[in-house]
This record gives structure tokens, sequence and C-alpha cells, in this order.
């Protein structure tokens, strides 16, 4: 019996390429809030804002994200999509595909809105993605599959190696 393989994408870096609208939208709620830019960072973070910054308090901590989030969601088109990557998904019926992202609901779900690729799967799983074996339970238990059924696209490279360590396939991108 042939199994069909069950296609699970991640969001940031993956099929949509985020980091540079990241890090501009955080540089932009810095400044507004008289904080210098970040400079020489791959992707930067809450947490590498609050380590630079470590004397914010919650106030401008919650303003700088606030800012940070009305940006990016304002600047969605400087975004750039993973052509690719994107073609394998609308390739895919719905029922074998999952979205499974770190990234913050709202936003996942307006980068989503923004390509049109809302309904292309059938459940996104919103995760912090640090206790993978528990997710992969539910991936498996969402998608109807045994592991060696997963096909994982993935940009971070510990979840990737978290993964490889359960011996699932995975595609580095």
């Amino acid at each position: 019996m042939i199994s069909i393989k069950r296609y699970v994408f991640d969001l940031d870096n993956t099929l949509i390429y985020t980091d540079s609208l990241n890090n501009v939208s955080y540089n932009y709620a810095l400044n507004l809030q008289g904080f210098a830019p970040i400079n020489n960072c791959k992707r930067i973070t809450r947490d590498v804002v609050f380590n630079k910054f470590p004397d914010l308090n919650n106030a401008q901590k919650n303003e700088i994200i606030e800012l940070k989030q009305g940006y990016f969601m304002n600047n969605l088109k400087s975004t750039i999509p993973n052509i690719s990557l994107l073609q394998v998904l609308k390739a895919q019926d719905v029922e074998i595909c999952m979205l499974w992202t770190s990234s913050d609901e709202p936003r996942a779900l307006a980068i989503l809105e923004y390509y049109k690729i809302c309904k292309a799967f059938r459940k996104i799983l919103f995760s912090n993605k640090v206790d993978v074996i528990q997710d992969i339970e539910k991936i498996t238990e969402f998608l109807e599959c045994d592991l060696e059924n997963l096909v994982f696209f993935e940009d971070n490279r510990s979840v990737i190696q978290d993964l490889q360590q359960l011996k699932l396939n995975v595609i580095s991108v």
C-alpha cells in the first residue's frame, strides 16, 4: 500500500521571508521610542530588544511590541514569498498540508491573507516549538498519519536538528 505524504510548513523565512521587514519594524519602533537601532542581527526578536535595553519597563516593552506589530502589518508588501515552496504548497491537497509556526497568531494570519494562502492548510498549529515531541504528536493526530508520512519544511536550525534527531523527514529552507 502506498502511504501518502503529509506536508508541514513553517511560515517565517520558510514560506515567506520576513526577517528584513521584521528588523525594520523593530528599529522603527525603537526609533519612535528614542532608542538606537539594532544592527548586525540576522533577526531581531523581543528577546534581542529586551536584552539590548534591559532597563525597559513593561509599558515601554508593550509599546515597542505594539509599534513593531503595527508597522509590520502595514508593510506586508515588503515581505518576500518563497515562490518555489509556495508552488509546492499550492500543488498539494489542503487535507495533507499543515502550518506549524511560532509566529504571533494575528501576524501569521495577516501574512496568510496577504498571500491568499489561508485556505491552503487543513490546520494551523501555533507553537513556540520548544517541545517538538509534543507538537509532533499533535501534528500526526491532526493529519491522521504516522511519523514516516511527515515531511517538514523548516528554516530554524535547532528545530531542524530536533526533527532530524527524531528521524523525521525535514527539508531545510
